[in-house]
């Protein structure tokens, strides 16, 4: 299994303050079978300044000890960045996740829909594909009091163009407009398990009836967490996976 969004680097942001502690994430995630791991610190200007040659550094670092103290794990460089006013600076030299075009990008709390499709349309032009991270835990993909389930259908039928002023039609809009511009979808699998609470496992196991999801990722800041939640949501997982029994799999899950 690939884990495509983990915060495991030590001392880089708000993840293990310790290498001790970074061996300790990775011997969890390869017990339960993980045996690649994205490594994505937080990009966010003026509050985590990392950059791609620090994060490559520290990765390349991580993997020597991982290999040394014989834990089965591969480790390929990533960050996780902010689509807020100062993304377009950080994307002059973005880092990818490992050799591939796609950018791990999460939707800041305040947002609003022009910012986060205008940062969208910047990473489309360069050529990176845009992969949203936990997307069940952004406020701005949901509209409280209404069932996801009807909203997500009403892209279906909904026409294209801007979005107007009313709020459903603006949420309704943004999700059609990420979607056909080819925006993929990573979810976090503690959301299945209930970690981040009932309304995001639910949006989250909408999501996955849906086939909203290209791969997961544990977001991972710590061992503790990783500990009591990663195993019980691979469980919700494979559950939903045996009562399909069409054998859905994320790209995350291999």
């Amino acid at each position: 299994m690939i884990d495509w969004h983990c915060h495991i680097l030590p001392a880089i942001d708000d993840g293990p303050e310790t290498l001790a502690e970074s061996l300790e994430m990775a011997r969890i995630l390869a017990a339960v079978g993980f045996r690649q791991v994205h490594c994505t610190p937080h990009a966010i200007l003026g509050r985590f300044d990392n950059r791609p040659s620090q994060v490559r550094k520290a990765t390349v670092l991580l993997q020597k000890e991982l290999d040394a103290t014989g834990i089965p794990l591969s480790l390929s460089p990533g960050m996780e960045y902010y689509l807020d006013e100062y993304f377009p600076v950080l994307l002059e030299r973005p880092q990818t996740l490992g050799d591939s075009r796609m950018l791990l990008v999460e939707i800041p709390s305040q947002a609003s829909a022009e910012l986060v499709l205008d940062n969208i349309e910047r990473i489309l032009q360069r050529g990176y594909v845009p992969l949203l991270a936990h997307p069940e835990r952004s406020a701005l993909l949901h509209r409280e009091g209404s069932p996801l389930k009807g909203l997500l259908q009403r892209l279906l039928v909904l026409p294209s163009g801007p979005a107007t002023g009313d709020e459903d039609s603006i949420v309704a809009a943004l999700w059609m407009e990420l979607q056909e511009k080819g925006s993929l979808f990573q979810g976090n699998l503690p959301s299945l398990s209930g970690y981040y609470g009932r309304r995001v496992q639910r949006r989250a196991e909408t999501h996955l009836e849906g086939g909203v999801y290209h791969c997961f990722g544990s977001d991972g800041h710590g061992a503790e967490s990783l500990e009591a939640q990663l195993l019980p949501a691979l469980q919700v997982l494979a559950g939903y996976q045996k009562l399909q029994g069409t054998g859905y799999k994320a790209q995350g899950e291999r």
